[in-house]
């Protein structure tokens, strides 16, 4: 890429590929982008790769998707614009991991089983992460889950990004993973905020849209 202005930050299980959809019609309008690959293993090393890409990039558009809310809070300062898709947007002074009640459906909450090698997802999250996403890609994806070790921090995030940064909120109006509400309230606290008619997964469910939220 000769000048990525687009940084996509997967989250939680998935990897970058999964936003390939996007980016390909990202391409078609002249948009070069790339994606990170998220190690889960802390949410230190996932703040560190993502800061190294937007030094490396420059100023780029960081999309960050669910979970990687968090990991944009603390790494995206030096970004040029943050799009949060139906993602973790911590309040300042707000325990990220207190309002993981009611932030996640409790039928998503089922579907994760801990390991001695980290969380997994069981095969019925499907119903949850991609209940409007074509067959084949929501099979590829869990086919592909990778185990998370990362952990939610307790402690408030004293000056999440999005609070001097430019940022746009997409809410997924379907999505059956993360509580509608809650996304509606944090879009309420950003500058711009677009709701798109989607599951949690719009990267497979509604690239079109997407793609064209993105680009504006």
């Amino acid at each position: 890429m000769s000048n990525p202005s687009v940084l996509f930050v997967h989250g939680s299980f998935l990897s970058g590929w999964c936003w390939l959809p996007v980016m390909e019609r990202l391409e078609q309008r002249r948009i070069e982008s790339y994606a990170v690959e998220l190690p889960f293993t802390s949410l230190d090393d996932e703040v560190r790769i993502v800061r190294e890409a937007i030094d490396e990039l420059g100023p780029v558009t960081v999309v960050c998707h669910s979970y990687s809310g968090i990991v944009a809070a603390l790494a995206a300062h030096r970004a040029g614009h943050i799009v949060h898709v139906a993602a973790r947007l911590p309040a300042v002074g707000e325990s990220p991991k207190s309002i993981t009640a009611s932030w996640n459906s409790p039928g998503f909450r089922d579907s994760i089983e801990s390991t001695p090698n980290g969380a997994f997802l069981r095969p019925d999250a499907a119903k949850w992460l991609f209940n409007r996403s074509p067959v084949s890609l929501a099979v590829a994806a869990m086919q592909r889950q990778r185990p998370f070790s990362s952990v939610i921090p307790t402690e408030p995030i004293a000056d999440p990004a999005w609070t001097t940064v430019e940022s746009t909120y997409v809410v997924c109006t379907d999505d059956l993973t993360v509580n509608v509400d809650q996304q509606r309230i944090r879009a309420g606290w950003v500058k711009r905020h677009v709701e798109i008619d989607c599951d949690h997964s719009p990267f497979f469910s509604a690239p079109d849209e997407l793609a064209e939220v993105i680009a504006s």
